[in-house]
């Protein structure tokens, strides 16, 4: 039933058309049936991809950016093969791990980033664009990366990146 509305959030473009208060609260209101754990995130991208093999796993807070493409994982299937080849597994039994993923209050994840299971990204942090996040991001961290590294924390990026971006009165 979760994925059901997971595919039910992707025609979230059409609701963002009568603007971004009623884009909010559809994309609330799906990702909650999800199975998604979501209170009042500032965007969510409709291409986002959540990994919910378990309700619950995925928690996203106040004021979370989630851009295109990106892909929130909460399973790991990758050692299976290895253990049968290994023969550590009786027939009929898998080698999985799932582990929950929380998108911190602030924090703002880029297009196409990974995130792996098990990782916390902390309130303030940047995530940027085509990042893999394999360990957790601490509180106003910027990281990027494959894997992702922290670059500095997000008060240096404001004062030596604050040139590159204008003011404006927000649109949505």
């Amino acid at each position: 039933m979760s994925k059901l509305w997971l595919l039910l959030f992707r025609f979230g473009p059409l609701i963002r058309r009568l603007g971004q208060a009623p884009y909010r609260r559809f994309t609330v209101a799906t990702l909650r049936r999800a199975g998604i754990v979501v209170s009042n995130p500032q965007w969510v991208s409709p291409r986002a991809y959540f990994d919910i093999g378990r309700p619950n796993a995925i928690t996203i807070e106040d004021g979370a950016v989630i851009s295109h493409d990106v892909k929130l994982l909460t399973h790991d299937f990758s050692l299976d093969r290895v253990a049968v080849q290994l023969g550590a597994l009786r027939e009929g039994e898998e080698f999985v791990r799932y582990a929950p993923v929380l998108v911190g209050t602030n924090a703002f994840i880029g297009m196409n980033a990974i995130i792996l299971p098990g990782i916390t990204v902390g309130a303030g942090s940047i995530v940027g664009a085509g990042s893999v996040v394999t360990r957790d991001v601490p509180e106003n961290t910027v990281v990027a990366g494959n894997p992702a590294r922290e670059i500095c924390g997000t008060a240096e990026y404001l004062a030596r990146s604050r040139g590159k971006f204008i003011v404006k009165n927000h649109q949505r």
